[in-house]
């Protein structure tokens, strides 16, 4: 073999499809802290409210942090929900709203459904673990995520009614609901989410695969969420305000355990 022979053959590229990168995702435990609050200092937005250090943290050991992290646990995407709870005269508590916030994308955007996969998985977390009495709430002040919202079952509140009262006056503008009619609807795109995990950047062509394996809630659970995605709770569109998500997870519970 000549050396040119030897040039060309050396000179070749290496067309085999690279194996997409795996990102996990999980609900973050109280340890995860640290790395949480970093992780929004360092990725700061105006659209993101600033948020106490102790509210973070309580959230935190709710489990009520959604994490996508690479696959050396460095966090690159992120997403809290924040209850909003009412004081009783009995001296009790009742979370009221439940809003999906906060969410944070750092590395993996222009990726199609990482967004989706992490309001959709801290929704129907807290549908199961920690629902609110009235509905989930979420403040969309731009227009790309709200026509994503609106896809995934979450309809503009014309009307804050009692949740008015928990909010700022400069916060209280863009807010979208989603209620028991919308649950079907998440959980059918987590069900997508599971079996197709891996999504595609339309720009560069370039694959990463979201995997669940690190989430033992979402395990424990899967046959349940599946069993959601097949029901019809009515339409989004002509939402009935008098089902609150509470009764509904109470109710749901008696019928799916016997």
């Amino acid at each position: 073999m000549t050396h040119d022979q030897n040039k060309d053959k050396s000179s070749k590229k290496d067309n085999s499809p690279k194996e997409p990168k795996t990102y996990y995702i999980r609900m973050a435990q109280p340890e995860d802290f640290d790395k949480v609050f970093d992780f929004y200092t360092n990725n700061d937005h105006p659209s993101l409210k600033k948020r106490e250090m102790q509210e973070l943290k309580e959230r935190a050991a709710h489990g009520s942090i959604v994490l996508i992290e690479d696959e050396d646990k460095n966090i690159v995407a992120a997403s809290v929900c924040f209850a909003y709870k009412k004081k009783h005269a009995d001296g009790t508590e009742s979370v009221e709203w439940t809003e999906a916030g906060a969410s944070r994308i750092s590395g993996l955007n222009g990726f199609p459904g990482v967004f989706d996969t992490m309001v959709a998985a801290q929704v129907l977390r807290n549908y199961m673990v920690e629902p609110p009495e009235h509905s989930f709430v979420a403040r969309m002040r731009y227009e790309a995520v709200q026509k994503t919202a609106e896809r995934l079952g979450w309809r503009k509140m014309d009307d804050l009614g009692d949740f008015d009262e928990f909010l700022e006056d400069d916060r209280k503008n863009d807010w979208y609901r989603l209620g028991v009619e919308g649950l079907p609807i998440m959980a059918k795109y987590m069900v997508e989410a599971w079996n197709k995990p891996v999504i595609t950047n339309k720009k560069t062509g370039e694959q990463i695969r979201i995997s669940f394996e690190r989430s033992t809630m979402f395990e424990k659970f899967k046959d349940s969420i599946e069993k959601l995605a097949e029901r019809d709770y009515g339409s989004v569109d002509k939402p009935d305000l008098t089902k609150g998500i509470r009764k509904h997870r109470d109710e749901w519970l008696v019928r799916r355990f016997r």
